[in-house]
């Protein structure tokens, strides 16, 4: 696979120093990828290089996404399970992405049904458990049928380690849309309690410590919802001492890896922000991208940055980061853009051709 190898130098280019100058590799790639795709008829090898490269293209790869895996799911192809789950998946995630609700609830509606007659239940839990699909159903004015759903899909789930993760990925998206867009805070906190006998039904799991600092994550904005600052405060404070602990856990054996502490700094970080605490946010995110650096940490960054201390240059800096950075971007590499215009603390800066000429598109 030709596109493959432009791929690799792309990211390893990228990774290495992100620039606008290598961008001539990721066009190369897609355009080798799209004859790939007819030469093999779209086989599953192509398919899945495809979706990659085509994540880092902003809503023009994400609608090639959604092109592919309809060519995919309808070609002749011998399909797995696997192959088969995989792409309609992405099929929903990718609608999702681009905010194509009513489509996306169609598909995922077909494939909830699909999944129920050829595979186990514990698929069912991944065909309805993120996030992003999950506001599509509130946006729609479905959030009372996706809760339906949910609760019983959790009935019907026979508990095991195997269905823990996304059991609590589940549970975890419907706590967040209770509390972010219901605002239903007492069906939140019953959530919440189910959320921490999960993650608690094994302090030994590997995620167990990840998934705690998350569970924080969303008590702390139930505790911001309901003004309940002293909680929220003891909530933050025990946050970073668990991150603090992570750490020397680290240096001394290993036993916690440096990813899974960058993702509880970006967390932590992410709920101050929101808060507008950008002074007690930034160390986090600071931590976060000296020791991973994904593209969305950058990002966050440069709001914290920008709101707290007018630095045009460093704010620059992170924001074309945020944009050009293959790490932890998929999805969203090429569409901060959007983002950044529907963002307050950069209302004063909207029009600012210095500030718009970070963006690719």
């Amino acid at each position: 696979m030709e596109a493959a190898v432009f791929l690799k130098e792309f990211i390893s280019q990228n990774e290495s120093c992100p620039s606008g100058q290598d961008e001539a590799l990721l066009v190369d790639a897609y355009e080798l990828v799209k004859k790939e795709l007819l030469e093999t008829s779209y086989s599953i090898e192509s398919v899945r290089l495809a979706h990659k490269i085509f994540g880092y293209l902003g809503d023009k790869g994400l609608n090639e996404r959604i092109e592919t895996m309809r060519k995919y799911l309808k070609s002749e192809q011998l399909k797995t399970l696997e192959d088969q789950f995989w792409a309609q998946w992405e099929l929903v995630d990718n609608l999702a992405l681009l905010k194509k609700y009513k489509v996306m609830i169609e598909e995922q509606k077909l494939f909830l049904a699909w999944a129920r007659e050829k595979t186990s239940a514990d698929h069912l839990l991944k065909v309805m458990f993120d996030s992003t699909q999950a506001l599509g159903w509130v946006e729609e004015g479905q959030s009372e049928e996706w809760f339906d759903i949910y609760h019983d899909i959790i009935k019907r789930t026979k508990p095991t380690p195997s269905n823990r993760h996304a059991r609590v990925l589940y549970v975890e998206t419907a706590a967040g849309v209770l509390i972010y867009h219901l605002k239903n805070y007492a069906e939140a906190v019953d959530e919440i309690e189910r959320y921490h006998n999960i993650i608690y039904e094994d302090v030994s799991w590997d995620e167990h410590i990840k998934f705690s600092i998350r569970l924080k994550s969303y008590q702390l904005g139930l505790y911001s919802a309901e003004v309940d600052w002293l909680n929220y405060e003891k909530t933050v404070n025990e946050s970073i001492l668990e991150i603090i602990n992570s750490i020397n856990k680290h240096n001394n054996d290993g036993s916690v890896s440096l990813d899974d502490i960058c993702d509880m700094a970006h967390e932590i970080g992410t709920c101050l922000m929101w808060e507008r605490r950008y002074n007690q946010a930034m160390p986090l995110f600071e931590y976060s991208i000296q020791h991973q650096g994904a593209g969305i940490t950058h990002y966050f960054y440069a709001i914290c940055v920008w709101a707290a201390q007018k630095d045009r240059p460093t704010t620059l800096k992170h924001l074309t980061l945020a944009e050009l950075k293959v790490k932890g971007n998929g999805g969203l590499r090429s569409r901060y853009k959007q983002m950044f215009s529907e963002q307050t603390e950069f209302a004063d800066v909207w029009q600012d051709e210095e500030f718009l000429s970070v963006f690719l598109s």
